[in-house]
């Protein structure tokens, strides 16, 4: 059976994810800026409404809007900041290969590794005094079925 994960292609553009991290860290700048606007019109509405009950709620509708829009906007920037960290990192990345594979004898950067990822070294045999051990025959394995035949002449 084929492997399906020989089929998977992940490429990752450093520039690209630059580009993204730090469009959304302006857009998020931008809306709280916007959403200190829903609320005077909203207040406006609630006066006009005065004595109704639908006053009380269109005040707290404007309120709850902005909070979460202005949450939303902190996520947009928290987003495009690790967006732009992921970005530098791949770069940093690249740049360490690139000089382990130039100049090998380069140190290797010790980066933490977060799935803990342990390499066994090459396995050694105790050190022994005797001669090795004569190689012994594997056992006899039993006798193959008999082969059916296939319809194809033999060669020869």
């Amino acid at each position: 059976m084929a492997d399906p994960d020989l089929a998977l292609e992940f490429t990752v553009s450093p520039a690209e994810l630059d580009g993204c991290g730090q469009s959304a860290q302006h857009l998020g700048g931008l809306v709280p800026d916007e959403t200190s606007k829903i609320t005077d019109p909203c207040g406006q509405a609630a006066a006009g409404l005065s004595g109704w009950l639908t006053a009380s709620a269109v005040r707290d509708c404007g309120t709850n809007w902005k909070a979460l829009l202005d949450r939303l906007a902190g996520d947009m920037g928290d987003v495009g900041g690790r967006l732009a960290s992921s970005a530098a990192y791949y770069r940093q990345v690249e740049q360490d290969v690139h000089t382990s594979l130039t100049n090998p004898s380069a140190p290797v950067p010790d980066e933490p590794d977060p799935f803990g990822t342990t390499v066994p070294g090459p396995a050694t045999a105790p050190a022994s005094t005797s001669a090795p051990a004569p190689a012994t025959a594997p056992a006899p394995a039993t006798a193959p079925a008999a082969a059916k035949p296939t319809g194809a002449k033999a060669a020869g």
